[in-house]
């Protein structure tokens, strides 16, 4: 695809880019007294006329909502103004995001979590807006949930899979399936463009449909679940990871056993450092951290250098994902009077 067909939007996204945040403004909110002294600093970057004028009664729903706000205009001015012949893979790069919003709506859902956690976790997408999912979060069962989902293709998904659902009590069931038909399309579509654009376009997918793969491999080891049905939630598709090696790693029966056959991949580093943190903390949300702080790297890898090709979109939306997510939990981090570590462990830095 030709450098003018970016030639607009990236200057867009450049100027977008500098206003991320820095290393050194992230240490001043994170030693920021409370939400207030937070709100300030940000105040001092390229969140400053969205936080103007709140104050110290502004709570922290109204400091999210902005957030929130900020994320969805980002999503509508990059699919706007990508080029037209993009269009296929920007809609499903849009699911890409909505379905993360789904499945912390089931996770939610199905624990039964109060309003103020729900307001907490969720970020609210085109066509979930926030009145939409409280209406979800309301009805009676998941069930009833499924079917009222406005998006017919997850609706369908979760449907689907309900029954293997209610037969295991593991979200792992109705969460994978949207994995699996986001990131195959996703894939396809890559696979359409040409030259630099298919190459970090397909490069950004790619690290995602691994590390997906990787979740699921220590997440069935973790639950013990049976490897002929670990094996079928496995992404088909594959980057530097082989998927033989995540079923071999299936198969073992510890989860150290699992880690130890992942270790001989392209992510051994990547695989250790979880694992060591895993030891400390147990709980597999470290790995999760640290594969999207990989995801987080290469996104922001991918708006350097010559910035004419695709990759920069998908890049740049996936730098304001994560930053929109950092901001949620450092906000509500001080509001709870959280001390600075403890904050800095939920970040995806």
């Amino acid at each position: 695809m030709s450098a003018a067909r970016y030639s607009y939007i990236n200057a867009k996204l450049r100027a977008h880019l500098a206003e991320i945040l820095t290393k050194e403004q992230w240490d001043a909110l994170l030693g920021a007294r409370d939400m207030l002294a937070a709100v300030r600093v940000l105040d001092a970057t390229g969140y400053s006329t969205l936080v103007k004028g709140f104050t110290a009664r502004t709570s922290p729903q109204e400091v999210e909502r902005v957030l929130q706000e900020d994320f969805n205009r980002a999503l509508v001015e990059v699919t706007e103004d990508a080029p037209r012949a993009t269009q296929r893979l920007m809609t499903w790069i849009a699911r890409k995001f909505q379905k993360e919003v789904v499945k912390t709506l089931l996770r939610l859902k199905t624990t039964k979590a109060d309003q103020a956690t729900a307001n907490r976790l969720l970020i609210p997408l085109n066509p979930f807006t926030m009145p939409v999912l409280r209406s979800l979060l309301e009805t009676a069962d998941l069930r009833l949930l499924a079917a009222r989902l406005p998006d017919p293709l997850f609706r369908q998904i979760v449907e689907e899979n309900l029954r293997r659902y209610d037969e295991s009590h593991e979200l792992l069931y109705l969460e994978q399936p949207l994995d699996k038909v986001v990131f195959q399309n996703l894939h396809k579509e890559a696979q359409r463009l040409k030259g630099l654009d298919r190459q970090v376009t397909l490069q950004l997918v790619g690290l995602e449909t691994d590390l997906i793969n990787l979740m699921i491999t220590l997440r069935s080891r973790f639950l013990q679940i049976p490897p002929s049905e670990a094996k079928q939630l496995l992404l088909e598709t594959e980057y530097e990871l082989p998927r033989s090696l995540c079923e071999s790693a299936i198969q073992v029966q510890t989860l150290e056993e699992s880690v130890r056959l992942l270790k001989n991949s392209r992510y051994d580093a990547l695989v250790t450092q979880a694992w060591e943190a895993y030891e400390r903390y147990h709980t597999l949300h470290v790995f999760e951290q640290g594969f999207h702080q990989r995801i987080r790297t290469a996104s922001r890898d991918a708006m350097l250098g010559f910035p004419f090709h695709f990759g920069v979109l998908l890049g740049y939306l996936n730098l304001k994902w994560y930053e929109t997510l950092n901001l949620k939990a450092l906000i509500n981090g001080k509001n709870e009077g959280l001390d600075a570590p403890t904050i800095r462990r939920a970040l995806i830095l």
